[in-house]
């Protein structure tokens, strides 16, 4: 990524980046794909033996940008060892800082780029039973996959599991020219490129609305961009205006990760993974019968015109007979991640919308409101008499998938957890709002709005009210913002109550505080 001077609007080539954007550090944000449990069930479902993930285990984040992922798991997983790697030394200084308001001794952190990683004398990294990259398969350059795939040869574990998630073809296909296009712009006007990649999107939409040929031969595009406008815009500086962010079709991935004796195992997209709801009716048996898994997986990436894969590879693809896989799905807890109240039943697949099957998915969702239940348990119902073991996995598959439920540690001890909410709420004051808290029960993030954490953190709706005139955010209702700072404070003061009635027990049993 070219670095621009504030005053004089220059560029020049950041020689150590390598073409990557180093100048606008990347967004904090949690993805729930990343977190052991999930992984682990993502494998499980498909009938491939997960890696030991219990206390001990290890876990490598590759590209860790602020380390906010790496801490909230390491928070919320307190038996497991977990390391972040960036090359960026301004996001490692702040992950550290962040561990260490925390106090998480479970979260290590180096500045490393993927070279000088190689370059460690052997034993000064652990061996590791999981590796993730959220991203950066498809932002870095050719020679820098290639080493990627040399540092996944060096230290996963055999048995062990590299999640991998990239920008796909086809899907990302008629995407490319609208990605040059805002290079181009944000190139040939000066200034911030945060704020000249949000003009390039509008001056895109522009050329929509005065009928260009091309968005009319690609009519997706006008949804992909207005839902780029509501991403933060350090995000898109990284996704769209990176030197080598390019697509990738899966085949080439899985072809470049054999060389590190990998083979894919699961999708962790809702859905993905269950071919009748990820492919057009008419394709289904076509696809089902296709025995190379990386065709299948083409075939599926076209059914559903797929641009972004989250893929599960695993170093020693072992198939579990079907009666231990049984046994090992019988034993997995599941909690619920937001209040049974408000849970939906409608889920966004590859083939449309699905709604869930009431007298399935209420009996699931009321179980696990009386807390965590085993598969095995959930399936003892006497309310899902009768209810294919299939059918039921779909269920909760798609619950899962979801983000309605999750697999749940056995121990929700929530000292770790706790101690990182605080220091995340403490950062309130100063305008950072995280998009998730960590939850012990969960092992993972559980989402909470920006008056939930005023909520959480205990503060009375004036103090509330006046933290938000500070900081410049705005409070609405009824899809208006309110003006009057009185109206902030009745409607903060309103939506306290009904969070500590409602909410703030529901928060207690996910360990979150």
């Amino acid at each position: 990524m070219m670095r621009r001077t504030q005053s004089e609007g220059e560029t020049q080539m950041a020689a150590w980046s390598d073409g990557y954007v180093t100048d606008i550090q990347y967004t904090n944000h949690f993805y729930p794909d990343l977190a052991p449990g999930y992984l682990a069930f993502s494998c499980l479902r498909q009938g491939v033996r997960p890696p030991r993930l219990g206390p001990g285990a290890t876990y490598l984040e590759l590209g860790c940008g602020h380390g906010f992922s790496v801490n909230l798991l390491a928070a919320a997983n307190p038996g497991l060892d977990f390391w972040g790697v960036d090359f960026n030394p301004a996001q490692i200084a702040n992950a550290r800082r962040l561990a260490d308001a925390a106090g998480l001794a479970n979260a290590t952190f180096e500045d490393l780029s993927f070279e000088q990683l190689l370059a460690l004398p052997e034993g000064r990294l652990p061996k590791f039973d999981v590796v993730a990259l959220h991203g950066v398969m498809s932002w870095v350059s050719p020679e820098n996959r290639a080493l990627i795939v040399q540092i996944l040869d060096r230290v996963l574990q055999p048995g062990g599991l590299a999640y991998v998630s990239y920008n796909s073809l086809p899907g990302w296909g008629p995407i490319i020219p609208l990605q040059r296009f805002l290079v181009d712009y944000v190139a040939r006007n000066p200034g911030d490129p945060r704020v000249r990649v949000i003009e390039g999107l509008k001056v895109a939409l522009e050329l929509i609305e005065g009928g260009a040929a091309y968005f009319r031969n690609a009519p997706g595009l006008k949804a992909h961009i207005n839902t780029a406008l509501q991403r933060k815009p350090a995000y898109l500086v990284h996704e769209y205006l990176g030197a080598h962010a390019h697509p990738l079709f899966h085949a080439d991935v899985a072809r470049e990760l054999d060389h590190a004796r990998l083979a894919f195992a699961a999708s962790t997209s809702i859905a993905d993974d269950l071919i009748h709801l990820a492919a057009p009716a008419a394709l289904v048996r076509q696809v089902r019968e296709t025995q190379d898994e990386t065709w299948r997986q083409t075939l599926l990436d076209f059914a559903g015109d797929k641009a972004f894969r989250r893929d599960v590879f695993v170093r020693g693809r072992n198939m579990l007979a079907p009666a231990e896989r049984a046994a090992l799905l019988e034993d997995v807890r599941f909690t619920l991640l937001e209040p049974a109240a408000s849970l939906s039943f409608v889920f966004q697949v590859p083939v449309g919308s699905l709604t869930g099957h009431g007298p399935v998915y209420q009996p699931i969702a009321e179980a696990l409101a009386e807390g965590p239940r085993t598969f095995g348990e959930i399936a003892r119902m006497p309310a899902l008499a009768g209810v294919s073991e299939a059918v039921l996995l779909q269920a909760v598959t798609l619950l899962v998938g979801g983000r309605r439920i999750h697999p749940a540690r056995e121990s929700a001890e929530a000292s770790g957890a706790a101690a990182l909410n605080r220091a995340l709420l403490d950062r309130l004051a100063f305008g950072e709002a995280p998009t998730h808290l960590a939850s012990s029960l969960a092992g993972s993030g559980v989402v909470a709005g920006f008056e939930e954490m005023l909520a959480l953190k205990g503060v009375t709706a004036r103090q509330g009210a006046e933290l938000m005139a500070r900081i410049g955010r705005p409070l609405e209702k009824d899809g208006a913002v309110l003006a009057d700072p009185a109206a902030v404070e009745a409607e903060l003061a309103r939506r306290f109550k009904a969070f500590n009635k409602e909410n703030l027990p529901f928060f207690r049993t996910l360990g979150v505080i």
